[in-house]
């Protein structure tokens, strides 16, 4: 039993991980998302929602270069 908590807790720690690799990435608040990403049997669902989510450092430079 011992074994499976510790197997679970590495798999959430690993999932709020990419979550904040991802939210980094695209320009999103990382403490947040990552912290989401701790919640268990949430964190999926932030990780998707991540994964789906436009990239705001993009939206910014073409912003600029419309200008």
């Amino acid at each position: 039993m011992v074994q499976l908590s510790i197997i679970l807790l590495l798999i959430y720690v690993v999932i709020a991980v990419q979550c904040y690799r991802s939210a980094s990435h695209k320009g999103y608040p990382k403490l947040f998302f990552t912290l989401l990403g701790l919640v268990p049997y949430f964190n999926l669902v932030v990780w998707v929602y991540l994964l789906f989510l436009p990239d705001l450092k993009s939206n910014r430079q073409l912003g600029s270069l419309e200008s």
